[in-house]
């Protein structure tokens, strides 16, 4: 067994990229840092945009990966709580829900009959891969409590306080980074000009957006081995 998932180390990979815009952006700091001062902001805001996405890319890397050898490793279905079948079939359960009229309702069952009945039973192992797309739908940024609650999709209530047993005195500051990451990244992405980081403080986002990952990975690894199935 590794010591980390597949998909932290896809992630370490991606932060590559990250490091290469920041390295950049160090250089011309030293070379002159008021004549490149735009080189030097539009560097270091790329990066942290691209550090925000690699981050959801790793979420969503992890979960995928949990939900594919739940499959593969034939999980059985009666370890698995409720809140895990409404996020297999969110889109059609959320068009029913804001349906009224009985025809369109009517449509619809007869679609999750078609595509998925078979996921819904709670005896025995899933009977083909889970739709990864799907369930990953509403998951569209790396927010704490975001994050958070899709770990909770699979039944994993414990985040938090895993998080904070791990990282001890770190917890706070750590989450608080990831928040701080969010923010920025929604402000430059919403076209704001002005907000950016130095190079050195885009080194220690980097540092401690990979310990918050290497983190996540220690807990929600321990936590499929013992619920569901080895994911590392």
């Amino acid at each position: 067994m590794g010591r980390y998932t597949s998909a932290y180390s896809a992630f370490v990979l991606r932060l590559d990229e990250v490091e290469l815009l920041r390295n950049c952006a160090a250089r011309k700091e030293k070379e002159d840092p008021i004549v490149l001062m735009r080189e030097i902001n539009a560097l270091c805001r790329g990066g942290i945009v691209l550090l925000s996405s690699h981050l959801e890319a790793y979420i969503r890397g992890l979960g995928e990966l949990a939900l594919e050898r739940m499959h593969t490793e034939g999980v059985p279905r009666d370890s698995i709580p409720p809140r895990f079948y409404y996020h297999i079939s969110k889109d059609i359960v959320d068009e029913i829900k804001d349906t009224s009229d009985p025809d369109k309702i009517a449509g619809k069952l007869f679609t999750f009959l078609e595509t998925d009945q078979s996921y819904w039973a709670q005896t025995g192992p899933f009977p083909k891969a889970l739709p990864v797309d799907r369930f990953n739908l509403g998951f569209s940024s790396p927010a704490f409590d975001k994050i958070t609650a899709y770990f909770n999709r699979f039944g994993y209530s414990g985040y938090r306080n895993d998080m904070a047993r791990v990282l001890r005195a770190d917890y706070t500051s750590t989450v608080n980074m990831v928040r701080h990451l969010v923010d920025i990244r929604n402000k430059i992405a919403h076209g704001d000009l002005v907000t950016t980081k130095t190079p050195g403080d885009v080194k220690g986002m980097i540092d401690i957006i990979r310990k918050y990952c290497a983190t996540t990975d220690a807990v929600f690894a321990s936590w499929c081995r013992s619920q569901l199935c080895s994911i590392r």
